[in-house]
């Protein structure tokens, strides 16, 4: 096993981080082993190489948890009384800038951004083929600009570190970029990347970041920035890649990782390794026990009725996507598309977690279209959901009622995917839907906050603005 010492640095935080290759999906399998100097690494491909894996492993952790900042917020997902302690908050919209969570993820985010850097600013040192320099500096860049995504969204502006931090003196001297800095340079990273990014790979490489999923992650980025036009050229090109859908039990569970569904997922590993996920432990129901899964859950991330009776009658996905336990008076509809029985251990998922699908990408280039006024070739882009998913097609819909139905597709269609929070915010009706909701709250344990626009981003986390000085805090928060 190859050892690389990586120097890995939040904003404001300086530490050490190891990473090694093992086997199954080989290039995301990382375990710490131990310290070796620094200058003797980045001398070799291998070294750049294991950087990279780095970058990929970290995503793990993320994407563990990801669900709690754009899904349970939203009208989709709920706690219960057994979860309130771990996400309450989020459920609740009652988190501040001492958020535990928040101050965690703010963390992980930085950390792969430092390896992705790392990656960047050392490749060039030692000798390879062209073609491999630059799927790593691909791979690297489609990495950062999928950390910043999730940062601007979460947050709005942060600073932009777009080199190795070398000093805990260097992380303290940044500032916030504005979200519209940010957002150039997510952009600029994800153009660059699909340049030289193959469109697919094989063997031991799949799951790595393909020109797709840079042309996918940018569509997206254009779209949460309104940027209609831009998005549908890029959204067409993605979607003429698609292919015919998959039918949506064929996409979700173990063994169906990286289906053609699949753009970019985060690879998980179990069998002890430590790469496994958590999503059983997260999402089964704890009253359930191990009638559903072989582990005892948490009831994180459990959907609403609201949720539920927004799927249509016949809606093949329902019973892919929801299962249904009842426990005393409490009903729990929770995330059945990410559980499977067989999971050996607390946090030893296998199964891999989806951040861009087709059918995601689809509905983007629908609504990019509609957005256009080009409502019928809007309508022929979401009509390949509904009819995959069983549903009649939508026809001779105006431009607001066709607004309407492709935003209630994205809602079953992405349930419990993390991508829902982000939606109400980015089309700007995240207050009056979650007051409407709530209103219709079914409380299993306490009630919703006061809902108001400052919500619309998350506090920067006291503890950086602490350690700098230099960052600014969101309105709303203090």
């Amino acid at each position: 096993m190859k050892i690389n010492k990586l120097i890995i640095c939040s904003v404001s935080i300086l530490f050490l981080s190891m990473v090694s290759i093992s086997c199954k999906k080989s290039f995301v399998d990382i375990t710490p082993k131990g310290i070796v100097p620094v200058n003797t690494f980045y001398t070799t491909e291998i070294d750049i190489r294991s950087a990279l894996t780095g970058a990929y492993s970290s995503l793990r952790p993320i994407y563990n948890e990801q669900y709690g900042f754009g899904e349970l917020p939203s009208d989709n997902a709920q706690t219960y009384g057994e979860s309130e302690v771990l996400y309450g908050e989020q459920d609740k919209l009652t988190w501040t800038a001492r958020s535990t969570n928040l101050q965690n993820a703010w963390a992980r985010f930085y950390t792969t951004i430092a390896y992705a850097n790392i990656v960047l600013d050392h490749v060039n040192t030692p000798q390879m083929t062209v073609a491999n320099r630059n799927g790593y500096i691909g791979q690297a860049k489609f990495i950062r600009a999928l950390m910043y995504f999730n940062m601007v969204r979460m947050f709005g502006g942060v600073p932009l570190v777009l080199n190795e931090i070398t000093s805990e003196e260097q992380a303290y001297t940044y500032n916030r970029s504005s979200a519209t800095a940010v957002y150039a340079q997510i952009e600029k990273d994800l153009t660059e990347a699909a340049a030289v990014l193959p469109t697919s790979y094989a063997g031991a490489d799949i799951g790595r970041a393909t020109s797709i999923a840079a042309n996918a992650l940018l569509g997206k980025v254009y779209m949460f920035q309104n940027k209609f036009p831009q998005a549908e050229s890029i959204l067409a090109t993605v979607a003429a890649t698609a292919g015919t859908l998959l039918p949506y039990d064929q996409i979700f569970g173990l063994g169906k990782d990286n289906n053609r569904d699949i753009i970019f997922s985060v690879q998980y590993l179990g069998g002890g390794f430590g790469e496994g996920n958590s999503f059983a432990r997260n999402f089964v129901p704890q009253p359930s026990g191990t009638t559903i899964t072989a582990v005892t859950g948490n009831s994180n991330n459990i959907g609403t009725p609201d949720l539920y009776n927004a799927f249509e009658s016949g809606d093949s996905r329902l019973n892919t996507a929801i299962g249904i336990y009842t426990s005393g008076t409490l009903v729990y509809y929770y995330a059945k598309k990410f559980i499977y029985q067989s999971v050996g251990a607390n946090n030893e998922g296998d199964n891999d977690w989806p951040v861009l699908r087709y059918a995601d990408i689809i509905l983007l280039y629908a609504e990019a279209l509609n957005e256009n006024n080009k409502t019928p070739e809007a309508l022929t882009q979401l009509n390949l959901v509904r009819t995959r998913s069983n549903l009649l097609p939508k026809l001779g819909l105006n431009q607001t009622d066709a607004r309407t139905a492709i935003r209630r597709e994205r809602r079953v269609e992405l349930c419990f995917e993390g991508e829902r929070w982000f939606d109400l915010i980015r089309w700007g009706n995240f207050v009056q839907v979650m007051q409407a909701h709530k209103t219709n709250y079914v409380a299993a344990n306490g009630v919703i906050g006061n809902v108001v626009s400052t919500l619309n981003v998350y506090p920067i986390p006291a503890r950086e603005i602490q350690l700098n000085p230099n960052l600014t805090q969101n309105p709303g928060y203090n």
